[in-house]
């Protein structure tokens, strides 16, 4: 677990965010958003305990939401329907109408179940007939008789059954099939954001990221309340380093579900691209007054700015880590890797005699080792490890044993 005082380190100090990004400039319910921590941290007694600590008249449906979700979470089901139901009556909510009709039938209350799936069926967003009859909490009322008659009726039209069968061929890795799907669709109908959505990931799945870009742009200049698809066209628009465009994603993404945090990180990195180094500190320091010991979190933005370029950042974080757990070979080799991009092949030759230290049949490690030893003019101990690397199951040794070891 990190510590908040090593947190530190790295945030340098927790501050007081007045949101004067144009994106922030609505108030946020603090009770809220620790809640949202808790639910982050599955912590669920804790996040339901905050939301209940905010006046009844304050509740938006979203925290009503959250709050059946936490109850669902603990396995207290009518509590959660209770809720589920008052987030949809406060705002008709697809998703709490869906989780409604899970929460009744995992009290085998078949009637009530199908009458909140009835109504989740009826918005545009919505699950497949194959994953509904597949979902956990439903198997326990699918031999009731409200439930087949209820299948008795059609609930999808053709654009959504295209869509499902689209989504699974993407799942397969069908690629190509799912394009063919995907294309004939858009080019036969006038709203088509769910298939420019999807084209986009299809395309992404295989890194064709500028058509990939060109689809989520498109998408979400269709559907404009939707904060999935900012986030995805965001992360896609930073594949072609169109960093304006990748933060102006987030930011939409961000107005559109400011509770998010995960999206403050991901903002995060998009302001260091554009050498916005405070902002992307205040964002940093935001998530982490909130979730003050996400190790994950950590090691992922430590990833991500040394991929991004910034390996000096990573090698920051990656350093807190071990810091606080020198028991874990996966930090020692990432910071290897950012080392690797510095040239300093001897806080890499270090690094990674660590992590073998904890585990020495590693084959990442042991390939890595071999490319550091090589660059350090030691091609007999590079051979060596590469060797023992390949030993290990690491294929890619065994082009650099053919390169270098074999006369």
């Amino acid at each position: 677990m990190i510590k908040s005082v090593k947190i530190c380190s790295i945030c340098v100090i927790f501050v007081v965010l007045t949101f004067n990004h144009q994106v922030n400039a609505q108030r946020l319910n603090e009770s809220y958003l620790q809640a949202r921590a808790y639910m982050h941290l599955e912590q669920y007694a804790e996040a339901g305990q905050k939301i209940l600590s905010i006046p009844a008249r304050e509740r938006t449906s979203q925290m009503f939401f959250t709050l059946g979700e936490s109850y669902y979470k603990l396995g207290k089901y009518e509590e959660a329907a209770r809720f589920f139901v008052s987030a949809d009556s406060v705002r008709t909510n697809p998703e709490a109408e869906l989780n409604a009709a899970r929460s009744f039938a995992m009290m085998q209350q078949p009637t009530k179940a199908v009458e909140w799936l009835q109504k989740y069926m009826s918005n545009r967003d919505k699950l497949s007939e194959a994953e509904l009859h597949l979902d956990p909490a439903f198997t326990r009322i699918e031999h009731s008789r409200e439930w087949k008659t209820m299948w008795n009726r059609e609930w999808y039209n053709s654009a959504e059954r295209k869509i499902a069968e689209a989504t699974v061929l993407l799942k397969r890795n069908r690629y190509t099939d799912a394009l063919d799907i995907i294309d004939i669709e858009i080019a036969n109908r006038t709203s088509t954001a769910r298939f420019y959505a999807l084209r986009a990931k299809v395309y992404e799945a295989m890194e064709l990221y500028e058509p990939a870009h060109q689809s989520a742009q498109t998408a979400i200049s269709m559907r404009t309340n939707n904060a999935e698809y900012f986030t995805n066209a965001a992360n896609i628009a930073v594949r072609v380093k169109k960093y304006d465009i990748a933060l102006e994603n987030i930011n939409r993404a961000i107005r559109l579900d400011p509770y998010k945090l995960d999206l403050y990180l991901q903002r995060s990195s998009i302001f260091r691209m554009v050498n916005r180094f405070d902002e992307a500190r205040n964002d940093i320091n935001f998530y982490f007054k909130y979730i003050s010991n996400d190790t994950k979190a950590i090691f992922k933005l430590g990833v991500a700015e040394t991929e991004a370029g910034n390996p000096l950042v990573g090698i920051e974080y990656f350093t807190m880590l071990i810091d606080n757990d020198k028991g874990q070979p996966d930090y020692f080799i990432a910071r290897a890797n950012a080392n690797i991009k510095t040239n300093n092949w001897s806080l890499a030759d270090h690094d990674l005699s660590q992590a073998l230290d904890l585990n020495p049949k590693l084959p990442e490690a042991l390939h890595k080792k071999g490319i550091v030893l090589h660059k350090e003019n030691k091609l007999e101990d590079a051979c060596f490890y590469w060797r023992k690397a390949l030993r290990e199951g690491n294929r890619d040794a065994a082009e650099y044993i053919y390169k270098h070891c074999i006369k």
